[in-house]
């Protein structure tokens, strides 16, 4: 198949796992023989491609006609927020530039990652050649233009006026389209989404995402000191404050060391709060290869999310490289940590909570031993070559259209938890 990847953020400019899981599966498919091109979003016109080859991938990389880019979102507040999705809702630009990697690659397939950035109405231009389209719900963005549908610390019950009509708009863009279907890696994500958004009414699966993480270069050494390790964002949604609030007054009691990895909007608040914890470290961002080195060398990862997580792919590699994890049961966590097996689960937010569940391992280290040999018995579960195909089912399934017998309409497929 020729399968177009859209996606606003590509390898290798990341932010998170989304793009992260749309570079694995570019290599993956061209690896089973497929062709591939991928159409994203440009830092600066310096970084522009058109139709260029970058190893066996096509690239489309182009700076999209914004007050700013998707790169710069984080950082911009005030009027331009809403002017900003009015373009990428509306502004015919989107549509002319997307048109004209349509025209140049003629995929039998679009693959949809992050759309946002790029711009919704381009979706009119895959309906009007009746191009199947699979969209991978990474996060709520159908839903939602902030994408995870959190604001001020909680998350939102419904949708705002906004999301309301970014939704309808949204929908509205999709239902002029014949083959579509939604992917999410986790079910929870899905149900969310579903509640939200009459995605049912199309084909719809779970399926994780066929990611492959690089190999450990270190191995797994004992240690009396218990390490602790969290990898991702820092951002108050993702909740390191909770896992400080918990560890702080069992620092003088108990012998570990808290390693954060990763860089984000709160970073410096965090920084400057153990500014006096010798048991934390803060790494920054760091490569792929040394988060798997720094898995190994660790003995549990904390998520403790207090929002609705998807299918972290922190929590899979993990669990791949038999790191035990303790997360928040919340969102697609449960469906990865089965408490007591390969980690544990616990309340979001629940400060003590979260306190009692690590002072019972710092008091007693000695079960961490079952449960990374747990977690490394499951590992399989998370197989490249497994998920891929399933995914490569599915790009079939909407190929066929609604007319198709393997999969009459309002029907999910696919649905597992590996």
């Amino acid at each position: 198949m020729r399968i177009l990847i859209i996606s606003a953020l590509f390898p290798p400019h990341v932010q998170g796992g989304a793009e992260l899981s749309a570079g694995n599966l570019a290599r993956w498919l061209v690896a089973q023989g497929h062709e591939v091109g991928v159409l994203t979003t440009s830092p600066n016109p310096d970084d522009e491609l058109s139709g260029a080859q970058v190893g066996d991938v096509t690239i489309w990389r182009t700076t999209m006609p914004r007050s700013y880019t998707v790169f710069d979102a984080a950082q911009r507040s005030g009027w331009q927020k809403p002017v900003w999705h009015l373009q990428d809702h509306f502004d015919p630009r989107n549509k002319t530039i997307v048109a004209n990697v349509l025209d140049a690659f003629k995929p039998d397939v679009a693959n949809i990652h992050i759309i946002q950035g790029i711009g919704y109405n381009a979706i009119l231009e895959l309906a009007k050649r009746d191009i199947p389209t699979v969209f991978m719900l990474h996060d709520l963005s159908l839903a939602c233009v902030k994408m995870a549908m959190f604001v001020n610390g909680s998350e939102c019950r419904g949708l705002c006026r906004a999301c309301s009509f970014s939704a309808r708009v949204k929908m509205g863009f999709i239902r002029k389209m014949r083959r579509v279907g939604f992917v999410s890696p986790s079910a929870a994500n899905l149900a969310k989404l579903s509640g939200l958004l009459p995605i049912r009414n199309y084909p719809t699966a779970h399926i994780l995402n066929p990611n492959k993480y690089p190999t450990p270069t270190v191995r797994h050494e004992t240690s009396k000191t218990v390490r602790l390790l969290y990898v991702g964002r820092l951002h108050e949604t993702k909740g390191v404050d909770v896992a400080l609030d918990a560890l702080e007054p069992l620092a003088d009691q108990h012998d570990f060391t808290f390693t954060v990895v990763g860089t984000g909007p709160d970073a410096e608040s965090l920084k400057k709060r153990c500014v006096n914890h010798k048991w934390v470290t803060f790494t920054g961002h760091v490569s792929m290869e040394e988060v798997a080195n720094r898995m190994v060398g660790s003995d549990m990862l904390l998520v403790p999310s207090i929002w609705q997580e998807n299918s972290p792919g922190v929590v899979i590699q993990a669990l791949g490289e038999s790191l035990p994890v303790m997360g928040s049961n919340k969102g697609g966590i449960p469906e990865l940590v089965v408490d007591g097996l390969n980690g544990i689960l616990v309340p979001p937010g629940d400060v003590e909570a979260w306190r009692a569940a690590l002072k019972r391992i710092l008091q007693n280290p000695a079960q961490l031993a079952a449960l990374r040999d747990n977690a490394r018995r499951g590992a399989h579960e998370f197989e490249q070559d497994t998920l891929g195909n399933k995914l490569v089912n599915f790009f079939e399934t909407v190929r066929q259209g609604p007319a198709g017998v393997a999969l009459p309409m309002n029907t999910e497929v696919g649905v597992t938890n590996g």
